[in-house]
């Protein structure tokens, strides 16, 4: 071992620190700002195979008063947002809801449905501890028919964070996290967001990265102050790659955003501060690439 090693590894001992802790270090936070947040509707189409996929998302609020759930928790202070998307993919439909505080993107509330292949509704209520989950499915193929709020099968369970989770750290969902990508400053290669997701019953660090610039064509509609008009031609693009992984080092990553798992991509037009194309894998049909057809600007 040379001397300037050693003398690296004396002063991080009497720093009271490992090597590896100090390679450990989270890097700060990124401040998220809801003034970016410039759209209030986006929808998207996917052809692939002769198939038709559609995903539709929607945001309300400020104006809807969010209180934290839970007698041992404090009120979020101001006011929160609503974000909801319905998800059509070959033989399945996903609904999703998330009350977010918008100032950390932290959830309050997740409500996520599918139904046609495994019928279910799980509605999440985190605390500063865990969460509650309450599941729904139908209890027979009868019920199976009909809308969820006939399902009858019902449970409830509470899981705990894990332990490697530092207190008070803000946990999101799928929405919450594009609504964080929105409101983050991602500029130029290199910038990163990282966001602690809750992915069915483990929470995921999910890494944003903007990984380069590159030229795309626009091909949509927006409506902006009751005006519609078409956007089509070349803009300058960021992608964004997204990369996830567990915080508890024993679970498996199953992050999945409307339904899109996997190598998971964005391509981002920063002007608007929104994804013109999601990519992602889907079951069956393999890799999947949807595109904005419409925006509704706020």
């Amino acid at each position: 071992m040379d001397r300037g090693h050693s003398l690296a590894v004396v002063l991080l001992a009497l720093a009271g620190l490992r090597p590896s802790a100090a390679r450990a270090v989270e890097p700060p936070a990124v401040v998220l700002d809801p003034g970016r947040v410039a759209w209030r509707a986006l929808n998207y189409t996917a052809h692939k195979m002769g198939v038709s996929a559609s995903i539709a998302v929607r945001m309300s609020g400020p104006g809807t008063p969010v209180a934290r759930p839970g007698g041992d928790e404090a009120a979020v202070a101001g006011e929160g947002i609503v974000l909801e998307s319905t998800t059509h993919l070959p033989g399945r439909v996903f609904l999703a809801l998330e009350e977010v505080d918008p100032a950390q993107a932290r959830a309050l509330r997740i409500v996520d449905t599918e139904t046609g292949a495994k019928d279910h509704r799980k509605t999440y209520t985190l605390t500063a501890r865990g969460f509650f989950l309450d599941l729904i499915e139908p209890a027979s193929r009868v019920q199976a028919a009909g809308p969820p709020e006939h399902w009858t099968q019902a449970t409830r369970s509470f899981t705990g964070y894990p332990r490697a989770l530092p207190p008070e750290t803000p946990i999101t969902g799928p929405l919450g996290l594009l609504y964080a990508v929105s409101a983050a400053p991602l500029a130029a290669p290199g910038d990163a967001l990282t966001v602690h997701v809750l992915v069915q019953t483990n929470v995921e660090r999910v890494t944003v990265l903007v990984e380069s610039v590159e030229t795309v064509a626009l091909d949509f509609r927006e409506t902006s102050g009751g005006v519609e008009r078409e956007v089509a031609g070349p803009i300058s693009a960021l992608r964004l790659v997204v990369r996830s992984r567990p915080v508890d080092p024993a679970a498996t990553s199953a992050f999945r955003i409307f339904g899109l798992g996997g190598d998971v991509e964005l391509v981002w037009d920063p002007a608007r501060h929104l994804p013109v194309e999601i990519a992602g894998n889907v079951k069956i049909l393999g890799r999947v690439k949807v595109h904005l057809a419409a925006v509704t600007m706020r």
